[in-house]
């Protein structure tokens, strides 16, 4: 765990909200086309305060969320949002954590670039999915934004979101088969389903 990325995500918990700028209409866009059975068990990695809850409720009916985040701050605030109905608040490292269940889906909306060995975390997160299974790399806009918001700050100047072409040879070897790839300069969605 990158100790200092935590303790920026931390800092930010109180005010992250507030800084978000994305319209509830492009996040619902990234998320209709994943193909999640109703009533299912998603992974939502790198949730922060949440942001994607009330989209996963309303599109997916899933029976569990799973909220894993290594700020601990950004999940005391999406408790206090959403308390604990349906959802599970995890303080862990993505790269890591290990799981006593699998899922129906595995979500990473705006958080992908932040993780160091990226290979390694979707290989790891990959063992908890179920066969048939969505694993989802999502963002509300183009690597070339991405890269400039996080080259403003020391913490986040080298998280970069590599093309979807590069990501994809990783989910090729964790045997996930791409259904979906965007990458352009107002969105990035690369999806995969194991096979």
């Amino acid at each position: 765990m990158r100790e200092e990325l935590r303790a920026f995500f931390n800092e930010k918990a109180s005010v992250w909200d507030s800084l978000q700028k994305v319209s509830p209409q492009r996040i619902r866009n990234l998320l209709e086309p994943l193909p999640v059975a109703k009533g299912g068990s998603i992974l939502d990695v790198g949730s922060g305060t949440g942001v994607l809850i009330p989209f996963l409720r309303e599109l997916f009916s899933p029976s569990l969320i799973v909220e894993l985040d290594i700020a601990e701050e950004m999940l005391k605030i999406a408790k206090e949002k959403f308390d604990d109905d349906g959802i599970i608040y995890v303080w862990g490292d993505a790269e890591s954590f290990v799981f006593d269940k699998t899922f129906d889906a595995i979500i990473c909306y705006s958080s992908f670039p932040h993780f160091s060995d990226k290979e390694r975390v979707v290989v790891h997160l990959s063992n908890f999915l179920k066969k048939g299974g969505v694993f989802a790399i999502l963002h509300s806009s183009g690597r070339e934004a991405i890269h400039r918001i996080h080259a403003s700050n020391e913490v986040t100047r080298e998280d970069l979101l590599p093309p979807a072409s590069e990501v994809a040879l990783i989910f090729k070897k964790a045997g996930l088969e791409i259904i979906r790839s965007v990458d352009d300069d107002d969105e990035y969605a690369l999806v995969g389903v194991k096979g």
